[in-house]
């Protein structure tokens, strides 16, 4: 029987770099790669400290408050930042009051490193200046459409259809052969290096979102704070080819029956014309040229 990779979009090759062939604004690059780099680390400390991968932060009843992003924090130097939050509460899920659990404090400290330098410097949203983060983890194979509602399931292997979403079982990162190193933890999931039977460094564990330039702080996947708990694409990514921020073929914005509406694009990818930064499950950084194919199968 063949399964897909653990984490599918891991199955991406970096392609070597030809002579002479370097990414503009490399430094960026260098910096986006830094970044990756110590959230992947942050992954592994926080397993070796708590036998799991990070996950949503949850209240006493389950309920989702907080991302991975904010589980990881005392592991990138942001253990300030990660006090400010308050999990000693009961949880209250109406009627919340303003920063009940501390998570609008969270959301206003922008986090240099979850920003990539060749997009944009930690910048605030909105009245509140809350704000975004750069990268997403692996949620693994999606069973779907490439954007939103608009119907594009690519043909097999790299698409699964009938069509799903997010908060079908289906996608909740943790379908068997499927899996993604982030997954759906509000019905008790968890997820471990060990768990990755395809190899570590086979598989990638996080990286650059793609985001389109006129869409920064109000796409489908930046419209809400880093600290955001919710399982969409401001969070995770899947599986599907990386594309760069500027790639003709994405959906900027709208819906098929709103043309103003926010796209939610379920792939990888970066504001670097040559590549994306990722990190896989060994703790190595890769710099990925779009366009390279993608194994979709394994033993």
């Amino acid at each position: 029987m063949r399964t897909f990779l653990l984490c599918t979009v891991a199955a991406l090759v970096a392609a070597p770099a030809a002579a002479n062939d370097e990414p503009p604004s490399w430094k960026a690059v260098v910096t986006g790669q830094n970044n990756i780099k110590q959230i992947g680390l942050a992954f592994h400390n926080f397993e070796s400290a708590n036998g799991f991968l990070p996950q949503d932060v949850k209240d006493k009843d389950g309920k989702p408050l907080l991302s991975w992003r904010v589980q990881i924090l005392p592991y990138i130097e942001q253990d300030n930042v990660y006090k400010l939050a308050r999990f000693d509460l009961p949880p209250i899920h109406t009627g919340r009051p303003t920063n009940y659990n501390g998570e609008d404090d969270v959301a206003r400290a922008l986090i240099k490193t979850y920003y990539c330098p060749s997009r944009r410097a930690p910048t605030g949203y909105g009245a509140a200046l809350l704000g975004r983060c750069d990268y997403a983890g692996s949620a693994g194979f999606y069973q779907g459409e490439v954007h939103e509602n608009w119907g594009d399931i690519p043909a097999p292997p790299i698409g699964l259809s009938p069509r799903r979403n997010e908060r079908t079982p289906e996608n909740f990162g943790d379908m068997g052969g499927r899996k993604g190193y982030i997954c759906w933890s509000a019905q008790g999931a968890k997820r471990k290096i060990g768990d990755v039977i395809d190899g570590t460094s086979n598989s990638i564990m996080a990286a650059e979102k793609c985001l389109p330039p006129t869409r920064q702080g109000l796409d489908g996947g930046d419209n809400e704070r880093w600290n955001n708990a919710g399982w969409d694409e401001c969070v995770i990514r899947y599986h599907f080819p990386p594309k760069s921020d500027t790639d003709p073929t994405i959906i900027v914005v709208g819906q098929p029956s709103d043309p103003a509406a926010n796209t939610w694009r379920r792939y990888f990818g970066s504001s670097h014309s040559g590549g994306l930064n990722a990190v896989f499950g060994d703790g190595s950084v890769k710099f990925i040229r779009f366009g390279v194919g993608m194994l979709a199968e394994s033993k």
